[in-house]
């Protein structure tokens, strides 16, 4: 094996999301590329003994785990004893590559709004500084409402803390980096120097063949193979009725298994009803504080959003869903056969959604 002794440190370039902007694509791709990206002179480490060895979470859920006590998640516990930092060592000291690359969106929620003991972003620097002779941190951002809508969307679909939220509430309730962009960014500049924190918009018309794939190989100088241009977007998204169900459905106690079959079960068949007006215009979907925080955070960081700061649409808040009771029609009947079957969590997803629909529509009615 070739030690990388008495050789210049790589460079690295360091993808930190931001979440729900086609990063689970892009480390799938780069894991799936790891072999002609190392002939290009690029290393993109594999982590062993942790759940998705595709990114690098593992290396966050460490920093966070240090900075504040608690946020590792269940499903991550099995890196907790995986010594990720001390892989990532060896493979850099190791490596003939002059380059390096490292994606995990969980990055991008270091030092978020929470009590904490000392600065992780500035705990990665101190890690990081001594491995490579230059760090780039690259960030897709995009425009606020777009991305918050998307993020709740996110934490209904998974049954976080089991949210019920409204969607206008529930934004309200999320960490300052999914909204001021501009402190985010001189979080890490701090850390890692002005001309070492590149943030881009992520928009299908700003980016590279309209895909975040292809514009980071261009921005990091990678030839990707062929394999790119039938690479698919991951982890599909609820439609505004598909989040108005789950949320409901989360009143009630169940289990992960249960949540995700009911998931299942209205991505397939909750359908948005035609003619909402806020649907091209999200920011409608939340109040003014929040789009006020937007604003200011726009004029202070130009990312070249269209409609910067929020102010093209009118002033009230629109409802996220405009829907009536036979929306769900076909939801429900495919709900109440589910809970005739003889799999038991199968039966139960299916009870489950057939409750909140009977929920929404006495909420609808107004009983």
């Amino acid at each position: 094996m070739f030690i990388n002794v008495g050789r210049r440190r790589p460079r690295l370039y360091l993808h930190i999301g931001q979440p729900k902007s086609g990063t689970t694509s892009l480390q799938d791709f780069l894991a799936l590329e790891r072999d002609r990206l190392r002939e290009q002179g690029f290393l993109y480490p594999r982590l062993r003994e942790v759940e998705n060895d595709n990114a690098h979470h593992a290396l966050s859920y460490d920093l966070r785990e240090e900075t504040v006590r608690g946020l590792r998640m269940t499903p991550h516990d099995s890196s907790r004893n995986a010594r990720v930092w001390d892989q990532l060592a060896r493979a850099v000291r190791h490596t003939a590559c002059p380059k390096v690359i490292l994606s995990s969106e969980d990055f991008y929620f270091l030092d978020d709004d929470g009590p904490r003991w000392r600065s992780a972003v500035a705990l990665l620097a101190n890690r990081l500084k001594p491995l490579f002779s230059s760090v780039t941190v690259i960030a897709y951002l995009r425009r606020q409402d777009e991305h918050v809508e998307s993020w709740c969307n996110e934490l209904v679909k998974y049954g976080f803390r089991r949210n019920t939220r409204d969607i206008a509430t529930l934004a309200e309730s999320l960490p300052a980096c999914h909204s001021d962009y501009h402190t985010l960014r001189q979080l890490w500049v701090r850390c890692f120097g002005e001309d070492s924190v590149v943030f881009r918009a992520f928009h299908r018309d700003r980016l590279k063949n309209g895909s975040i794939v292809d514009d980071f190989c261009d921005l990091v100088g990678y030839q990707p193979s062929s394999r790119l241009a039938d690479f698919p977007n991951r982890n599909l998204r609820l439609t505004r009725l598909g989040f108005e169900v789950t949320r409901h459905l989360n009143r009630f106690e169940h289990s992960l298994p249960v949540h995700r079959r009911a998931v299942d079960l209205i991505r397939e068949l909750a359908v948005d009803p035609p003619g909402d007006p806020g649907a091209e215009a999200p920011f409608e979907y939340f109040r003014e504080p929040l789009r006020d925080t937007w604003r200011r955070s726009n004029r202070a960081l130009r990312l070249d959003f269209s409609d910067p700061l929020f102010e093209q649409g009118e002033a009230q808040v629109r409802p996220y869903c405009l829907w009536c009771p036979p929306d769900l029609e076909a939801l429900r009947h495919a709900a109440l056969l589910a809970a005739l079957r003889d799999d038991r969590c199968a039966a139960a997803a299916g009870a489950l959604v057939a409750t909140a629909i009977d929920v929404m529509r006495t909420e609808y009615h107004g009983l």
